[in-house]
C-alpha cells in the first residue's frame, strides 16, 4: 500500500508541476517501481468517484440494472485511467519522448488526486446547491483540467505549449468519448440538474 509520505510527495510534485514549477519533478518517484505505484491512488480515489456516480445516477434514468451499472462503471473507471497513458506511450515512441514518458505518467497519475477531489467536490456542490449552474461548473472544471494537464505535460515531456495543449486536449477528448460510449451502453439520460 502507499505510505502517507509517498502520497504527500506525489501530490506535492504534481501540484508544483500544475503551477508550472519544475521542482515538482524532484518529488516524484520516476523509477519503474514508482511508475506502477503511481496508479495506486486510483484505488484510494475509487470510493469518492463511486459516491459522485451515485449523485449523478440519482439525477438520471438508465435502461441498465444496478449490477450492470456497477460492472460497466468499474471498467469505465479503469479504462479512463489507463487509456491516455497507453496512447501517450505510442505517441512518445513516435515523437522521441520515450525517455520522459515515465515521469509524465507518474505526474499525471498523482495529479488525478487533487484534480478528482476538486472536480468531484465542485460538481457535487453545484448539483446540491445550484443545479442550474451544473453545466457551467462542469465546463469550468474541464477547462481548468485541460490547462493543468497541459502544464504537467509541458514540464515533464519538455515540449512547447502547443504540443502540450494538443496532448491535453487528446486526453480530454478520449475521456469524453469514453463517457459518451458508456452512457450509450447504459442507456443513461440525465433528467435533472444538468
Amino acid at each position: 500500500m502507499l505510505t502517507l509520505t509517498e502520497i504527500a510527495r506525489g501530490v506535492a510534485g504534481a501540484v508544483r508541476l500544475m503551477k508550472g514549477d519544475p521542482s515538482g519533478l524532484a518529488l516524484l518517484d520516476r523509477s519503474r517501481r514508482g511508475f506502477w505505484r503511481s496508479f495506486r491512488p486510483a484505488v484510494l480515489l475509487a470510493p469518492l468517484y463511486a459516491l459522485f456516480l451515485l449523485l449523478v445516477y440519482s439525477e438520471a434514468t438508465t435502461s441498465a440494472s444496478d449490477l450492470e451499472i456497477i460492472v460497466v462503471e468499474t471498467f469505465h473507471y479503469v479504462i479512463d485511467l489507463t487509456l491516455f497513458p497507453v496512447v501517450l506511450l505510442e505517441l512518445s515512441r513516435l515523437a522521441g519522448w520515450l525517455p520522459r514518458y515515465v515521469v509524465s505518467v507518474v505526474a499525471l497519475n498523482w495529479a488525478n488526486v487533487p484534480l478528482l477531489i476538486g472536480g468531484v467536490a465542485l460538481a457535487s456542490l453545484a448539483r446540491m446547491v445550484a443545479p442550474g449552474l451544473v453545466g457551467g461548473v462542469e465546463l469550468a472544471i474541464l477547462v481548468a483540467t485541460l490547462v493543468l494537464v497541459a502544464r504537467i505535460l509541458r514540464g515533464t515531456l519538455d515540449v512547447p505549449w502547443l504540443p502540450a495543449a494538443a496532448l491535453s486536449a487528446l486526453n480530454l477528448w478520449l475521456s469524453l468519448m469514453l463517457n459518451f460510449i458508456i452512457g450509450g451502453i447504459l442507456g443513461l439520460k440525465i433528467v435533472a440538474g444538468g
